[in-house]
């Protein structure tokens, strides 16, 4: 596992982001995120599918099906104002996340208690694709692409993310720590705390 380390800029007063990151946001008419970060929403076609949740006590999927848009599309950004992507899951749609701008670590905790982290980014080894099926907690950072070290405010990672079936508040759970600690143990969980 990829080692993981709370990002470091407020702890080195770098909080205000750069003009031209507020320009990409700007630009990209992107609006506050309640996970944190900038989001938009690009793009929801009218068609609506059937879907079933999945029950995180039991990994098994639930017996009603209920309706959702076929799929969606965001723009997110984080920025060193708003560096970190809490701990959550959906509970019906897996989200295909490509990377179009920056640097982070992802840190999955897959429904088993499994834990995945990588780097996204451009460089050999890193990532600029991934999924996440529905079920398993996602958390984010951004990290500077230059390396640890090297904050700045003009930081950012832009990401595309398209759900399938489309993204409803209804179906996006947070993780506590109460139940970090039971998925994954107490010294694990207190790591990842910084992604509550």
């Amino acid at each position: 596992m990829l080692l993981i380390l709370e990002p470091q800029y407020k702890n080195r007063g770098i909080c205000k982001e750069s003009d031209l990151v507020v320009e990409l946001a700007t630009n990209l008419q992107l609006d506050k995120h309640p996970n944190g970060g900038y989001f938009k929403e690009t793009d929801r076609p009218g068609e609506r599918v059937l879907a079933r949740q999945i029950n995180l006590s039991t990994g098994s999927l639930t017996n009603y099906p209920i309706k959702r848009n076929a799929s969606s599309l965001i723009h997110f950004l984080m920025t060193c104002e708003s560096p970190i992507g809490k701990f959550h899951t959906n509970v019906t749609s897996r989200t295909i996340h490509i990377l179009q701008k920056g640097s982070g670590i992802y840190v999955l905790i897959k429904p088993n208690g499994d834990i995945e982290s990588f780097k996204v980014g451009f460089k050999k080894g890193e990532r600029t694709q991934w999924v996440v099926e529905p079920g398993t907690f996602k958390g984010c950072y951004l990290i500077p692409e230059s390396g640890i070290g090297s904050e700045s405010n003009s930081d950012c990672m832009l990401v595309s993310e398209v759900v399938v079936p489309g993204f409803d508040f209804e179906d996006m759970v947070f993780l506590n720590k109460e139940k970090l600690i039971e998925k994954i143990g107490e010294k694990e969980a207190e790591s990842l705390q910084f992604l509550l």
